[in-house]
């Protein structure tokens, strides 16, 4: 294209026009750093995404009206209804933005400063952004020709339609996230135990966010994605709430054989802890670990330790350190921590007792 024909094409560019695709190529390379300022911890690729297909669209339907369909005004109207969408969405985000800032919660992870959403910030965000999508909504349909109450109302109504009859995949989650949020069943950070399938969890909460619940899973070291309906009516138990200052309460369990006392059990116990705390230094010391009968079975005496412990992100390696020297303690020790057979510990009648 020679110099002659490049200012033949701007000549056929508004001003309007040029300002829309300068603005929107600028809003463009933008879009990075904008939703990252915007929300720093999410996942920055959908929306950006959404945000530079937005302007590729205008950028697209502006030349389009100028060089193809230059007397088109459905054309136009479409790329008006688009500037009023993609505006809907920048101050839907914006907004929200301030809302938590204003309304979050701050805490401080990995020496990283963060807000997570309460339930005033989420509910507070849940409003306005339908507020901005029925105001851009009703935008739309005007700039589109559907000034008579008939028309606007047969578009709200076909949209109302399909928010009612798709209710219940989308309506129990932002409740129940809602709900979770307030009552503060579980917040960012909180190590849970619940049942998954039949299976025992112990994870980290990550983020509760708009339809489900992220959940670090401590075992696997893999993310959990559980859905905020399914998350209430698991049962969840929350290791981090601790019921005294001691902090949590952990239990060791041990089949012991009959053979050795209370006393041997109870000393060979006390000094694998005495080693555990001059080694690892993981438990609340100043707390002696309690040491009793749990059960007594036919082939076994079930020795319970119970001992308290603040850091519960840790919990199952702590749980597999301590064994680990229980274990070492009980084979210095000469007491097995093998669950023996039946047949070892039948009573030995004597013969005037069996007449």
């Amino acid at each position: 294209m020679t110099l002659p024909d490049l200012s033949n094409v701007f000549t056929l560019l508004s001003l309007q026009d040029i300002l829309t695709i300068g603005v929107s190529l600028l809003l463009m390379a933008l879009a990075k750093p904008f939703c990252s300022w915007l929300n720093p911890e999410e996942n920055l690729t959908t929306r950006v995404s959404m945000m530079r297909l937005l302007n590729f669209l205008i950028i697209m339907a502006v030349l389009t009206s100028v060089f193809i369909l230059p007397k088109s005004a459905l054309l136009s109207r479409f790329t008006q209804s688009l500037i009023v969408i993609y505006f809907a969405v920048l101050s839907t985000q914006a907004i929200n933005y301030f809302v938590r800032r204003r309304f979050g919660k701050v805490r401080q992870t990995n020496n990283k400063t963060t807000i997570s959403d309460t339930y005033s910030s989420r509910g507070l965000s849940l409003f306005v952004a339908a507020v901005i999508a029925i105001i851009a909504l009703v935008s739309c349909l005007r700039i589109l020709g559907l000034n008579s109450l008939l028309e606007a109302g047969g578009a709200l109504g076909i949209i109302g339609l399909f928010l009612a009859m798709t209710q219940g995949s989308w309506a129990p989650d932002i409740i129940s996230g809602l709900i979770i949020l307030n009552s503060r069943l579980c917040e960012e950070g909180d190590v849970i135990q619940f049942d998954l399938d039949g299976n025992t969890i112990v994870a980290s909460v990550f983020k509760t966010k708009l339809f489900h619940t992220e959940c670090l899973d401590l075992a696997n070291n893999h993310r959990l994605m559980l859905r905020n309906a399914r998350l209430r009516d698991v049962g969840i138990q929350n290791l981090s709430r601790f019921a005294s200052a001691k902090g949590l309460r952990e239990c060791l369990l041990f089949n012991i054989d009959y053979q050795h006392s209370k006393q041997e059990v109870t000393e060979m116990i006390m000094r694998a802890f005495a080693e555990i705390d001059r080694v690892e230094g993981l438990r609340e010391e100043q707390f002696k670990p309690e040491i009793m009968v749990q059960e007594t079975g036919d082939y076994a005496v079930t020795w319970a330790v119970y001992y308290y412990i603040k850091d519960v992100k840790r919990l199952l390696r702590i749980k597999q350190i301590f064994r680990g020297h229980i274990l070492a303690e009980s084979v210095r020790s000469g007491i097995s921590l093998a669950t023996p057979s039946l047949q070892n510990n039948e009573v030995q009648i004597r013969p005037n007792d069996a007449q």
